[in-house]
């Protein structure tokens, strides 16, 4: 009989492993997939499964690896993967574990870039409300760019053509590969803290890679806080970076970015001529003008002859003078009329007064009978109704008398004073009258009032009337 072979399910399991980390190198092959099942653990690690349309694999992408992304991991995304193949011993399952990936399909980069710009947005960084107005005179502009870089020499020969007298300050810096970003944020920070009118961030043309510096994150939070305006020019036409989205101003070549920020020269000289020669105008209009006033002045008798002004005014004196007094001589007139209306008019009023004072005082005297009759007839009247109110006061005194003395009566007989006479008496605690034992208390001083005057006496105790007449004792 033969001995059969015994062997643990760990024991198959580690051969298994064993066999695939001997035979199975998958280093070197890109392993592609959609990503479903995603879960992103708190620990960093992403578990997932890559599937196609004939099988799945368990996935896992530790921390460590996940941290070097550049881009977000979503459920359902097509993803190339670098990973090795081998056994979960506790479940005895085949996984990949996963060390590099990359989108399938779509660059990686512009991924991250559509991404990155996805969540700044959000976060407002290309709001327009933000944006600075351009300067209206700008007379001293800062250049971020490459030293030895053909943006540079564009943007210095466009200056020079358009608006020499513009002065330029170059800061050198990296416009491709890994440190790049790093040395624009560092080169903007420098020269916003100078207080230029103007920044311009330019670069020329170049691959999407090549211009993925000017996507740096920090460098759009850098470029948002800056005070000072800033122009970017970067690629050309079709090429648009977060750097073009954040700045004041986007130009779409580092040469238009030049011509954004100078006038030309040509055209402000137009300008100066058209100017010049309105101004040649207005003031050819004025001096033909101010000779047509001076040769009115020129042509006037009185300025060739002053003497014949003085003539002229001497005769209009003398016209003035006579008119005057013959003015003078005819009030003299006047006056002497009014004197003599006034007397006349002095005589018939007196002729009239004294014939009206003979009719008002028959008038008068007729008046005075018939208001003498009036009166006495009043007086009459008068002395009828006095009467008459006389009697009716005696009467109506006469029903109060006796109304007051039925009052009277009733109110003596009513009177507590009545009842005191009879040999009763009211007691009194500061005014208020005492009806119950409740009232005081020991040592309160009380007044009774009996017939011929007031006893004060102080409260020791007090008894309460009951059935069993028992005594109550104020403390």
């Amino acid at each position: 009989m033969t001995e059969e072979m015994v062997v643990s399910v760990s024991h198959v399991l580690l051969r298994i492993k064993t066999t695939l980390e001997q035979q199975l190198n998958l280093h070197d092959v890109w392993i592609s997939g959609e990503v479903s099942n995603l879960t992103k653990h708190r620990s960093g690690h992403y578990y997932f499964s890559l599937k196609d349309e004939r099988g799945a694999m368990s996935c896992v992408m530790f921390a460590s690896y996940v941290k070097h992304l550049r881009f977000d991991l979503e459920e359902g995304m097509k993803v190339l993967v670098k990973a090795s193949a081998n056994v979960y011993p506790q479940r005895g399952s085949l996984q990949l574990y996963v060390t590099s990936m990359r989108p399938d399909g779509l660059g990686a980069l512009f991924l991250e870039f559509e991404q990155r710009k996805k969540r700044l947005e959000a976060q407002g960084y290309f709001d327009p409300a933000h944006k600075k107005p351009k300067p209206d005179v700008i007379e001293h502009i800062a250049i971020i760019t490459a030293k030895e870089g053909a943006a540079i020499q564009d943007v210095i020969s466009t200056v020079r053509k358009r608006w020499p007298m513009l002065k330029m300050t170059l800061y050198p810096a990296l416009v491709q590969g890994q440190r790049a970003a790093e040395t624009i944020v560092a080169r903007l920070k420098q020269a916003d803290s100078k207080g230029y009118d103007a920044i311009l961030v330019v670069r020329g043309g170049g691959s999407f890679e090549d211009l993925f510096c000017f996507n740096d994150e920090e460098l759009v939070k850098t470029i948002y806080n800056c005070q000072t305006y800033i122009v970017s020019g970067v690629g050309h036409e079709v090429d648009t970076t977060l750097c073009d989205l954040v700045a004041d101003h986007r130009s779409v070549t580092p040469t238009a970015a030049a011509q954004w920020v100078t006038p030309d020269q040509k055209e402000v000289m137009a300008r100066l001529e058209q100017i010049q020669a309105t101004l040649n105008f207005q003031m050819h209009q004025h001096i033909q003008g101010a000779r047509k006033q001076l040769s009115t002045y020129q042509s006037n008798r009185y300025l060739s002859d002053p003497n014949t002004w003085i003539i002229d005014k001497r005769l209009r004196l003398d016209n003035l003078e006579q008119v005057l007094f013959q003015t003078k001589d005819r009030i003299t007139r006047y006056d002497s009329d009014i004197l003599h209306y006034q007397q006349r008019m002095q005589l018939s009023i007196a002729a009239l007064f004294k014939k009206e004072s003979q009719a008002y005082t028959n008038t008068f005297q007729q008046l005075m009978q018939v208001g003498k009759v009036y009166t006495q007839n009043q007086i009459h009247r008068f002395h009828h109704t006095k009467e008459r109110q006389q009697d009716a006061i005696q009467h109506y005194m006469e029903n109060q008398q006796k109304h007051l003395s039925k009052n009277v009566s009733l109110l003596d007989a009513f009177s507590p004073l009545k009842v005191i006479e009879r040999g009763y008496s009211i007691t009194m605690d500061e005014g208020h009258v005492i009806h119950s034992i409740h009232q005081v208390t020991k040592g309160n001083i009380i007044q009774t009032q009996v017939k011929d005057g007031t006893i004060f006496s102080v409260v020791t105790n007090s008894q309460e009337e009951s059935h069993a007449n028992k005594e109550t004792k104020i403390s």
